[in-house]
């Protein structure tokens, strides 16, 4: 007897979508059946085949709650999906289901993970495109990248964090030029790091010792972006250069760490007064933040005084 299998039904790509069904005919057939395409206009592509002990669970879900579940074949609902491993969420309103390192929404199917290597080594273009010298790195250098990733990694969760801490643009420069909180977030996420501070820096006097950090982080950070690894002195390619290098990625570590938790701390508090200020009229819950975020807090109260024409 022939089992059933998962399959990804493209049409239109706003009706794409998963269904179960004994082959890539039914599975199509469905989709016809629903809304009216014309064969050539619909294509079905294997995900999965399900096991014989999803199905039997299903079954019995299906005789108890016969309108949540029906029989196959038919549309794959979230149970299912889930069972099978999938997992879910929404980027820029659309939403993604990650099966066996494929991502299925709207806009298609796309390969990550190594199922994403494997399809581009085979691409022939690829293939045929031989590494140089300069593609190759040893332990060391490898090592290094490991810790340069890193340190960028931190660099986007401070600009993130900035971004998103509307409260840290109450200067009167900043209401000036922004209406909303969406759009203070969106023009913020436009401007340099250099500017963001400028912009901070306009409404709150800041901590010396953390307003000198956040100098210093700036100034690693303008480095560490833009060619580091290939200037005179931290030269990825020579011994000396890598262990200055070492020194580099060490110290920026260490600042970057503190300059993350501090925005992290605004981004907190720009939360919490988002749920004061809201919670009634927009019917929000009390509680967004755990207690230690709201903890967290108190870093902000302490390092940033609302500058007194501002406050």
């Amino acid at each position: 007897m022939s089992v059933w299998n998962l399959y990804w039904v493209a049409s239109d790509g706003l009706e794409d979508c998963f269904v179960v069904a004994r082959n890539s005919r039914s599975a199509c057939r469905i989709e016809i059946d629903m809304n009216g395409f014309d064969h050539g206009d619909v294509n079905a592509t294997k995900v999965v085949r399900v096991p014989k002990g999803i199905e039997k669970m299903f079954v019995r879900r299906q005789t108890r709650a016969p309108k949540e579940h029906h029989p196959w074949p038919w549309y794959a609902n979230r149970w299912l999906l889930g069972k099978l491993g999938a997992q879910f969420r929404e980027i820029d309103g659309l939403e993604e289901t990650l099966i066996d390192d494929t991502v299925y929404s709207g806009a298609g199917a796309r390969p990550v993970g190594k199922k994403a290597i494997i399809d581009l080594r085979s691409d022939a273009l690829v293939s045929n495109y031989k590494r140089s010298r300069e593609d190759t790195w040893d332990a060391s250098q490898s090592q290094l990248l490991t810790m340069l990733g890193m340190c960028i990694a931190r660099c986007q969760q401070v600009e993130h964090y900035i971004a998103h801490s509307f409260i840290l643009g109450i200067s009167k420069q900043q209401k000036s030029r922004y209406e909303t909180i969406n759009d203070l977030i969106k023009g913020w996420k436009r401007k340099t790091l250099g500017s963001l501070l400028v912009a901070i820096d306009e409404a709150y006097d800041i901590e010396p010792t953390l307003r000198a950090g956040f100098q210093l982080f700036l100034d690693m950070r303008n480095q560490l972006v833009h060619g580091i690894t290939t200037s005179d002195r931290y030269n990825i390619d020579t011994q000396w250069g890598q262990k200055e290098l070492v020194a580099f990625l060490a110290l920026f570590d260490v600042v970057s760490r503190v300059v993350r938790d501090a925005f992290r701390s605004s981004y907190y508090a720009s939360i919490q007064l988002g749920i004061e200020k809201l919670s009634k009229s927009e019917n929000l819950p009390k509680k967004l933040l755990t207690r230690s975020q709201v903890k967290e807090i108190g870093f902000f109260v302490h390092c940033f005084s609302p500058k007194a024409e501002d406050a």
